[in-house]
């Protein structure tokens, strides 16, 4: 918990809200707002830290926050699922403190507890919308790998985040063309899904070297049918979360396992290489 605690970073447009908060006589509302995003990126942060997850960093922001984790999609889908999960469930437990609170304690006024209700579901449903980095796009970004390859899960979850974005832009056009703080929270997500296709090769690397290194065994199995021409990184692209991929070669009828070509890949550096020439000389087990 306390390693947690101290992984805790304020964005620094935070800390001009906060500033301006107070300021403007709105200090009571802040709090109110600080300490909904708090929750939320706390539950995140303890249940990464129950699955041993390497936790870099929790940021806040004005809107919400980020938890940065040194994990790279080779975790089981259910860790992924819950951590995921466990920031908009924060919000039915603040929401249930609220009610009690304005119930039983007299400091707890119905204005209050109106207030303290909108912000929560403001920020919860915000959160569920289907936009990376959001805990929506997560999800979906997690439904996808479910199906298909991990890489071309991770151009599929942009692509549709990025047209989310575009259909909220669109809306906002219509209906709130001066609604400057919808507008800058806009503004950052398109700056966050621009910084996210801008690394997804790094995060997909990242990927394939945990998956070497960590030699997890992977629940199921799926098998490939692939030409002894492709190339091995091209092969590798087609790598799912929690499956073993079998590469069953058309033109000999033999099939390759999915750490050979990675050891191709990791040791080697030789990801040019077509499979057929992995098979002339492979690797011994």
């Amino acid at each position: 918990m306390i390693d947690v605690f101290k992984r805790i970073r304020i964005h620094p447009l935070f800390w001009v809200v906060i500033g301006l908060g107070v300021a403007t006589g709105y200090f009571r509302e802040l709090i109110m707002l600080f300490s909904i995003i708090f929750c939320h990126e706390l539950g995140h942060a303890l249940a990464a830290k129950y699955f041993g997850w390497r936790i870099v960093k929790v940021e806040l922001l004005p809107f919400g926050g980020v938890l940065e984790t040194e994990e790279y999609g080779n975790r089981p889908f259910r860790e992924e699922f819950i951590v995921t999960l466990s920031g908009p469930v924060q919000h039915l437990h603040l929401m249930l403190l609220s009610y009690f609170a304005y119930s039983y304690l007299p400091f707890w006024s119905y204005a209050d507890h109106s207030l303290f209700i909108l912000h929560n579901l403001t920020i919860l449903l915000f959160n569920l919308l289907p936009i990376l980095p959001l805990d929506g796009g997560r999800m979906m970004q997690l439904a996808l790998a479910k199906f298909s390859p991990y890489r071309l899960a991770l151009k599929q979850s942009l692509y549709l985040s990025l047209s989310f974005l575009i259909v909220c832009a669109s809306v906002t056009v219509i209906y709130f063309p001066l609604h400057l703080q919808l507008w800058f929270v806009l503004s950052f997500l398109l700056l966050a899904n621009v910084l996210e296709w801008k690394q997804q090769p790094f995060g997909y690397q990242r990927f394939l070297l945990e998956r070497v290194r960590k030699q997890r065994s992977p629940k199921g199995q799926i098998v490939r049918y692939v030409s002894q021409s492709m190339p091995i990184q091209e092969a590798l692209k087609r790598l799912y979360k929690e499956k073993q991929t079998i590469y069953m070669i058309k033109e000999k009828g033999i099939q390759i396992e999915e750490h050979v070509l990675l050891r191709y890949w990791y040791n080697d550096y030789r990801s040019e290489m077509s499979i057929g020439e992995g098979i002339i000389t492979p690797y011994d087990d």
